[in-house]
């Protein structure tokens, strides 16, 4: 992990001073009126594009903590799931679509055509500039398909330079290609040497400071993350893609320092839609973690209320029997189950009682633990720490060599890529909870160190000990709850592979609701278009093209259906 801010809120950009001072409707002017980009400069729009590729609050709320996180036993409402809860997709589709159509999508454009405009002189110091915004753009119009399936992109974000208004849509298939190529060609440029010394986006870029090597890598991580996709469909084509990324191994991540994470200040996501304040932590993973001494497990989730002082308060003040005995275990998750979670024998876990402490007042104590929130929200409750935002990590990219290897796809070995990935992991997760000034709410005691020592002792728990037997299970579900900050991708590694279940390592809970097993989702809700909508033809022949295959779903609507790369 990096240690400096990625978002210091003073740097001064005419275009936005602030996060508070960005107003979305600039975003868009910037980025839908030709006559005003000679106003601004590739560094500010860039600058914008860091900023908005991760600053949607309606992501978060909805998305992540009330749809995805859910859905993938990462979470519960405070009394648990309700009946309906897989049927909550949120705004899946119009989240990302927004987000890239005409704002992030348009904004990397722009940039290329800024440069494009300039004189030859002046283009040949930018070459590299227009690589790196062409990485952003690859990954986030992967990011809306991988949810979405077809998209316009070949065609798209061109009509106000002389393209066309009505951009056709690329099928999955074709888009994973044209972006691995784009991924590809961005990468040659930015690892070659340059013709002449080239300009920088500097304090601009808000991930690496424009240092060229770790979009590379970045880059390679990406491509690697896409190709996976691939492989329920084309596994030849995944393979050589592979073998391609892994041939240079001076371009690949090697550290935590190399991963794509947005950082910002505890005023960027302070509570409200950020918040994960009223959320709880889920009964498969907690006992998981708390089984197996992870140490992520403090990182992750807040111990219940009853510390031995406030166990000791509520026997002297008669709110418990005089036999009780105190519970050591102070992590209690909630059932994920409905069923369950409604359950008489799970009901005294929601019970609470009310002592009146030390200090004066009330305190309610209950027994079940809630999420840490200011891993969510650096700001909650006055925090002053860093908010982080994962995009492609070291951990995920050990993960995947690990998997790759454990399949035999690759020749390398499965158990050192797997320890590293964990490794890896936990060291992320213990500079992340240091920096957002984790507090645990029983005892208001500050974040505590993970060890050296720790992490051997997870490594040789029977659970996680690496056996080739058992090895993309294991490896599926260190990955799973590596993406406890990136849902998203926790929801994708188990449509591609079916981890975690509940059968696998870490068993998660088969979900019932009043009796019957619920599906989790596959895919977002496709809306189907008006009539006056200027692209509507083109839309009309992408679900029809996307339809013809058989797992595509009922309707548009059926967010149990699975886009291309999802086969069954």
């Amino acid at each position: 992990m990096k240690t400096t801010y990625k978002v210091l809120m003073g740097l001064a950009v005419l275009t936005c001073i602030s996060i508070t001072s960005c107003k979305k409707e600039t975003f868009v002017e910037l980025n839908t009126n030709p006559e005003i980009l000679d106003k601004i400069t590739p560094e500010q729009q860039f600058y914008n594009v860091s900023i908005r590729v991760t600053d949607n609050r309606s992501e978060w709320y909805y998305d992540n903590l009330r749809g995805i996180m859910p859905w993938m036993q990462m979470s519960t409402p405070l009394a648990g799931n309700g009946v309906g809860f897989v049927s909550e997709s949120g705004n899946l589709r119009n989240v990302r679509y927004g987000m890239f159509y005409p704002g992030i999508g348009a904004a990397l454009v722009d940039i290329e055509q800024m440069i494009s405009q300039m004189s030859e002189e002046e283009k040949a110091k930018r070459v590299n500039q227009v690589a790196i915004a062409k990485i952003v753009k690859a990954y986030y119009a992967f990011y809306v398909s991988d949810i979405n399936g077809s998209i316009a992109y070949s065609e798209a974000l061109q009509g106000k330079y002389g393209g066309t208004f009505t951009p056709k849509y690329d099928t999955q298939e074709q888009l994973f290609d044209l972006l691995d190529t784009e991924l590809k060609t961005s990468i040659s440029q930015l690892s070659g040497t340059p013709a002449v010394p080239q300009t920088l986006y500097g304090a601009s870029d808000m991930f690496f400071g424009g240092v060229v090597s770790k979009w590379v890598k970045t880059a390679n991580a990406i491509r690697m993350r896409m190709a996976m996709r691939l492989m329920k469909r084309n596994p030849t084509k995944m393979t050589t893609r592979i073998q391609e990324i892994l041939s240079t191994p001076a371009n690949l991540m090697i550290e935590n320092a190399d991963s794509w994470v947005f950082e910002a200040n505890a005023t960027f996501a302070s509570g409200g839609d950020w918040s994960a304040l009223n959320l709880r932590a889920p009964r498969p993973v907690v006992d998981f973690m708390y089984t197996n001494s992870d140490p992520r497990i403090r990182f992750f989730y807040q111990q219940n209320l009853f510390s031995q002082a406030n166990f000791d308060a509520a026997k002297a003040q008669g709110k418990i029997p005089a036999t009780a005995v105190f519970d050591t275990k102070r992590y209690y998750g909630v059932a994920t189950s409905p069923d369950a979670s409604a359950a008489p024998d799970f009901a005294k876990f929601f019970n609470s009682v009310t002592i009146t402490p030390a200090t004066g007042g009330s305190l309610v104590l209950d027994t079940l633990s809630n999420l840490q929130p200011r891993l969510f929200s650096a700001g909650e409750n006055g925090g002053t720490g860093v908010n982080f935002f994962p995009l492609v990590t070291y951990a995920d990219f050990c993960f995947m060599r690990a998997e790759l290897a454990a399949r035999a796809i690759t020749t390398e070995n499965a158990k050192e890529w797997y320890d590293k990935g964990i490794t890896a992991s936990i060291k992320m997760y213990d500079d992340m909870a240091n920096r957002a000034k984790i507090v645990d709410r029983s005892n208001n005691s500050n974040y505590v160190a993970a060890t050296d020592a720790e992490i051997i002792a997870y490594l040789a728990k029977p659970a996680v000990v690496y056996t080739p037997a058992k090895g993309i299970d294991q490896i599926a579900c260190q990955a799973y709850l590596h993406f406890f900050k990136q849902p998203s991708e926790a929801w994708a590694l188990y449509k591609r592979t079916g981890y975690p279940n509940t059968t696998s390592v870490l068993p998660l809970e088969k979900l019932i609701a009043q009796g019957t097993e619920q599906t989790i989702p596959r895919r977002a809700s496709l809306q189907f278009p008006g009539v006056t909508n200027l692209n509507y033809q083109n839309i009309i022949n992408a679900f029809d093209e996307m339809k013809k295959d058989p797992d595509w779903g009922t309707s548009p609507s059926d967010i149990f259906g699975r886009v291309w790369w999802d086969k069954k």
